[in-house]
């Protein structure tokens, strides 16, 4: 069957993302849905990922690409080509209680046969999308369903309407060079283990929470803004430093507080309490960077374990060298033997001063 190609419209759109619009009818005809990502190609062989929307405004047979796409495609093209990705509309199986706080998400067999371990949750409605690694649950009974708890309902915006359609569909998986694979893996690797320690020193909670936009004069600034009592869970005081990790990429930010009275200029508000609860605001800069694909994407967000090492650094300077002070004084460094014991008691001793030091903050999110 050929591929029916559309002529693309004199102007672009130009927001700030690879994004494609056509008649509602043509997105019907090319079986897709809205908040789908979908493969644009010229003819002359270039392509380019873009998220495809429907616009009544388009005439039947045209597209209307933004500035982004094109720049990625021939500036001679006049017609491309659309190449939807693999979906389907999904059920909602309850998960059992001890699953509820695994970070792995359970799902029948079939769907990680068709669309790997790493998938992405949309809502069609809203463009509310979640990436999530799945788990085969051991029940070869059950078909077409991922196994969600009514929070990530919640950051869906499933449980407001219960018509709303869940679509599935594989997460992309980056092409890179085999060194490239190798250098990743041995970061992950390193970034893990520090974290590790981190979190024995100082802990975390860790939150998903949903993408909203920020206040026009924060813009200009680095931070980002979630309701106080997501900060409080989060461990955190006003101006410091939190995490925000999105598909293995992560930025920091100062984070200040929403104010709870104009909740309304951040987002459309349709249940003032729980919205408010599940939104972070970021600036356009931090969501590129990101390469967060709309308002409404799902991050992963904690406090910066490093910050607040840094930040009480000046509670643990004069500790550890009285510390120091006191093994130099008792172990005269005047052998081999010795010296290997002053090593040995500062790299004992050192860590618990530390630790003891840090358990104000530490018992916030313990």
């Amino acid at each position: 069957m050929e591929t029916p190609s559309y002529i693309l419209t004199n102007t672009p759109s130009f927001v700030a993302r690879h994004q494609i619009e056509v008649h509602p009818n043509d997105l019907t005809k090319l079986k897709t849905e809205n908040h789908l990502y979908v493969t644009v190609g010229d003819e002359y062989g270039n392509e380019v990922r873009c998220m495809i929307l429907s616009n009544s405004t388009i005439q039947i047979g045209q597209a209307k690409l933004s500035k982004r796409c094109l720049q990625c495609l021939d500036s001679k093209t006049k017609s491309i080509f659309i190449h939807p990705a693999e979906f389907q509309f999904i059920n909602r199986g309850i998960p059992k209680v001890d699953d509820i706080k695994k970070k792995i998400v359970y799902a029948s067999p079939d769907l990680i046969a068709k669309y790997s371990n790493q998938v992405e949750l949309i809502n069609i409605k809203t463009g509310f999308r979640m990436k999530l690694q799945l788990r085969a649950r051991k029940d070869n009974m059950t078909q077409n369903k991922v196994f969600i708890n009514r929070y990530h309902m919640l950051l869906l915006n499933l449980e407001k309407d219960s018509n709303t359609k869940l679509v599935i569909t594989q997460s992309p998986i980056e092409s890179v060079s085999m060194t490239r694979k190798i250098i990743k893996k041995i970061l992950s690797i390193c970034n893990n283990t520090v974290k590790t320690i981190g979190n024995w020193f100082i802990g975390y909670r860790e939150i998903e929470l949903r993408i909203g936009y920020i206040y026009p004069f924060d813009e200009s600034h680095k931070v980002s803004r979630i309701h106080p009592n997501i900060r409080r869970f989060l461990g955190v005081e006003e101006s410091e430093k939190i995490v925000i990790a999105y598909n293995g990429k992560r930025v920091k930010l100062p984070i200040l507080d929403l104010d709870t009275k104009h909740i309304g200029e951040v987002f459309k508000v349709e249940d003032e309490f729980t919205d408010s609860h599940l939104y972070i605001g970021i600036p356009a800069t931090t969501r590129n960077e990101l390469d967060i694909p709309n308002i409404g994407t799902v991050v992963k967000v904690r406090r910066s374990m490093k910050f607040l090492l840094m930040k009480h650094i000046n509670k643990l300077i004069l500790p550890i060298i009285a510390l120091w002070f006191t093994i130099f004084n008792f172990v005269k460094a005047d052998s081999m033997e010795n010296i290997v014991k002053i090593i040995l008691l500062i790299v004992t001793i050192s860590p618990i001063v530390i630790f003891a030091s840090l358990s104000v903050e530490r018992s916030k999110v313990k």
